[in-house]
């Protein structure tokens, strides 16, 4: 072999060796020491720091900063940094806004080599998170919209979303607007419980129509956690479709409430671990989220929120397992909203709706 070609396979060689560690050098994350993260207010951010997140951050020495808010909020900040330089590491989003998010490409594919819980977690749910083989969200906590009711008012405890038409109900039945969470998960269960799709405009129509005979029994419409818990609280209804956890809750506090899961399928509000695109702390971001998606932080806040969570190996208490759904079999059941259909045509349907029950508020 002549001094020539031993020098272009030597040379070939060392360039080859420069682009694959300059190629392994972008794929690590540079190390930092602190880490942003946006949280639902209230409960939920007192629960969440005390579930583990704190602690998880001081044994690591990463500064914490926890900043409250709502997806709207969070959703238009990282909209604003394009994919660069975002204002947070980590948010918690709602399945509609990760589905935003993922398909403006704000957000931070997820592998299991940056977060080893991630094989933990339900793949009934964590599928619904996955597009073109891609993971846009660790699922974290899963709230599911079922019947509240009065349990010393209330007779026959109902069993199907059909049942807020039972005449026993008439006049102390609340039901929620598509503007509030509660209302659309609410519309998206009585869609599915008359054998319909929301992305069936006919199938919409006979929901609709269905609706407007219910005039007679529904007599409230929140818009709120609190409008719907002094309902409950004064006796003004009997009956009104909302989460499990919170409504759990309520009974341990002492109101007489109880909770049934719709025969025909309760619907789900999950609240979901992201990261940005541009996070500025992604070596911590993966770190945290790893953590978050751990059996013990989980069931540390499952402890807290009554909600079932995500996590396969989580060791639930026996109050909990003794009310709230989980696992594989009862996540399997869960209807979500298809919101490709339904955001578009949310200001129509709030429109519909007020039409139907005449409570245009």
């Amino acid at each position: 072999m002549s001094a020539i070609k031993i020098k272009k396979i030597v040379l070939s060689a060392l360039i080859g060796l420069a682009i694959s560690s300059t190629a392994q050098a972008a794929a690590t994350p540079e190390a930092t020491d602190s880490v942003v993260v946006g949280v639902y207010g209230g409960d939920w951010e007192k629960n969440i720091r005390a579930s583990g997140l704190e602690q998880f951050a001081k044994d690591n020495h990463i500064k914490l900063t926890v900043v409250p808010g709502a997806d709207a909020e969070w959703f238009a900040k990282l909209r604003a940094a394009k994919g660069r330089r975002s204002p947070y590491d980590i948010v918690v989003f709602q399945p509609d806004t990760v589905q935003r998010a993922q398909a403006a490409g704000l957000l931070q594919p997820l592998e299991a080599a940056d977060i080893p819980n991630l094989g933990k977690l339900y793949q009934t749910v964590q599928s619904r998170f996955v597009t073109d083989n891609k993971t846009y969200a660790a699922a974290f906590s899963l709230g599911q919209l079922g019947l509240a009711y009065r349990t010393d008012l209330v007779k026959t405890p109902p069993k199907s979303w059909l049942d807020l038409w039972n005449p026993e109900y008439k006049g102390h039945v609340a039901i929620s607007s598509p503007t509030y969470a509660a209302g659309l998960q609410f519309f998206a269960g009585l869609v599915h419980a008359l054998g319909g799709e929301l992305a069936k405009p006919a199938d919409v129509d006979n929901a609709f129509a269905k609706l407007a005979t219910l005039r007679g029994n529904a007599v409230a419409f929140p818009d709120s956690p609190g409008a719907i818990q002094t309902l409950l609280e004064r006796g003004d209804v009997w009956i009104v479709p909302y989460w499990d956890g919170r409504v759990f809750a309520l009974k341990q506090q002492g109101m007489k409430v109880d909770f049934v899961y719709p025969s025909d399928g309760p619907v789900v509000g999950a609240a979901n671990w992201v990261i940005p695109k541009g996070a500025p702390n992604l070596a911590n971001a993966y770190k945290v989220v790893n953590a978050l998606s751990s059996a013990e932080v989980q069931k540390a806040f499952s402890d807290k929120s009554l909600y079932g969570m995500t996590n396969k190996e989580v060791q639930y208490s026996d109050v909990l397992k003794s009310q709230v759904k989980v696992g594989e079999e009862a996540y399997s059941k869960l209807i979500w909203i298809d919101y490709r259909s339904a955001t578009p045509q949310l200001a129509d349907w709030t429109r519909r709706w007020s039409q139907s029950l005449g409570a245009a508020k």
